[in-house]
């Protein structure tokens, strides 16, 4: 039987070796001396100088990738407060990772450098089943979670998705991952060639296009539809937020102009004995700062974080899978095998390690976009790993302070136009502060009035809680991820 090619698998597709010649399948009677075919058909691939940066490269993704999705998994599975519904999607997507690193990096850079197959044929057909079925949880978690955050920040009044609605949307992502996959482990041989030792894991079709049919199909699953879900999903979000930053500004400013309106003419304070009127003075322009450095400043810099992290999320996503599909795109369709030929070398090797060691960054990439970010998750790494106590997130709780008695005081002032302003908001900061201490400042805010207010007329998105939650991913003030 003459072929003029064998296929290499690769985690999301195949990878064509190419040959110079035609080869004869050997028989159990063949006694010829064989040679090893990176010697006989060398390729830049096989060379010390693109053995070793690889062998560094895929070391350091390993270790990390290991270490920073272990992370995820340990200090969420330990502490309650991180164990939320929108964290099921991020544990899925660490859980996909740790496959991804244990199988995909170490076994497809040793395969195609040695263009040989030494895992036996029982794993020839399961190794590239697992790996095909981790790389579409993967991506599938991301999209998951990029929907999620359309919900939670387009459509706040949507009822929010329940831990047993979150279990079925895992179990399905992993169904359609296995579902099509399977040709994966049908069709799937070990091979033998005469006068080549060794033996090569290919992909024994049909016909050639059903293998090109499913390698499209492959490509629009794993990262077409994705990258397109993805980035609707945030440029959808971003739009939203950035209208509400636009409308808290706004409403800030009328804040301010009415509280300046409102203000007494300047007069002595009485005399204290131990200087609590400057003290309650201090505490009050550290609380509410509407026209100030703090509010303004605060919500342009969350808006720019926000808008980073965002545009980070889809950029790294198409950056590190979309080189590796068009090379396999390519190699697929590419009858004349000159593509990726120079001076009569094969490059196609050289350049499937390449694209699949960028591709493999997106495992470092996810722990730190989805998880790293976020100060809460951040600060119980640390302290878990240090053996200390979980403390509470005092920057946000005074993020939260701040924000409450700022709202409170701003309607306050618009609608009732008390007599003694600062003795009523002062009253509010202590008893919110006492909330604060005790762990639950929803039971102390400060009621608004009713009546309308000029700030009420400003049109506005309902937002999700300001409270901090526990979510990898949460909405502070300004709704800005993590």
């Amino acid at each position: 039987m003459n072929i003029s090619e064998t296929m290499i698998l690769d985690y999301d597709g195949p990878t064509t070796l190419l040959l110079d010649q035609p080869l004869l399948l050997s028989s159990p009677q063949s006694t010829q001396q064989c040679d090893v075919f990176y010697e006989e058909y060398p390729d830049p691939s096989s060379s010390v100088y693109a053995i070793v940066p690889f062998a560094l490269f895929y070391s350091t993704i390993f270790m990390m990738g290991l270490a920073g999705n272990f992370a995820i998994i340990y200090v969420t599975l330990k502490h309650r407060t991180l164990q939320t519904v929108q964290n099921m999607f991020i544990l899925n997507l660490a859980a996909s990772d740790i496959i991804v690193c244990l199988l995909s990096l170490p076994i497809t850079p040793v395969t195609n450098i040695y263009k040989n197959w030494f895992f036996g044929s029982v794993l020839c057909r399961l190794i590239p089943w697992v790996q095909g079925v981790s790389i579409f949880i993967c991506t599938f978690s991301l999209g998951a979670i990029a929907v999620d955050r359309y919900i939670l920040v387009v459509h706040p009044h949507t009822p929010p998705l329940s831990k047993q609605g979150a279990l079925y949307v895992t179990v399905i992502l992993w169904s359609l991952s296995i579902i099509v996959t399977i040709p994966y482990a049908v069709y799937m041989y070990v091979e033998t060639y005469e006068g080549i030792c060794g033996c090569f894991c290919t992909e024994k079709w049909p016909n050639p296009t059903s293998r090109r049919v499913y390698t499209m199909v492959v490509m629009i699953g794993q990262f077409v539809l994705p990258f397109i879900v993805m980035a609707f999903c945030y440029a959808t979000i971003f739009s939203r937020l950035r209208n509400r930053a636009k409308v808290k500004l706004r409403k800030m400013d009328a804040c301010s102009n009415a509280l300046e309106s409102s203000r007494p003419p300047p007069s002595p304070a009485p005399p204290t004995k131990n200087g609590m009127t400057e003290k309650s003075t201090d505490l009050r322009s550290q609380l509410i700062d509407p026209k100030g450095r703090g509010g303004r400043h605060r919500i342009l810099a969350q808006t720019r974080r926000t808008t980073m992290i965002l545009a980070s999320m889809v950029v790294m996503f198409g950056l590190t899978w979309l080189p590796h599909n068009v090379v396999s795109i390519i190699i697929e369709y590419d009858d004349g095998r000159t593509m990726f030929s120079w001076f009569d070398h094969d490059l196609s090797y050289l350049i499937n390690l390449f694209t699949h060691s960028i591709a493999m960054t997106n495992n470092i990439a996810n722990p730190v976009l989805y998880a790293w970010l976020n100060p809460t998750f951040r600060q119980l790494v640390i302290e878990t790993c240090l053996g200390r106590k979980p403390r509470r997130n005092v920057a946000v709780e005074q993020k939260f302070v701040r924000s409450m008695v700022a709202k409170s005081e701003c309607t306050t002032r618009l609608t009732s136009r008390a007599q003694s302003p600062l003795k009523e908001m002062m009253n509010g900061e202590s008893t919110m502060l006492n909330g604060i201490r005790n762990g639950s400042p929803e039971q102390h805010q400060l009621v608004p009035s009713e009546r309308s207010s000029p700030v009420e007329s400003i049109p506005s998105d309902p937002e999700p809680s300001e409270k901090p939650g526990g979510n990898l991913i949460y909405l502070e003030e300004t709704d800005a991820f993590v």
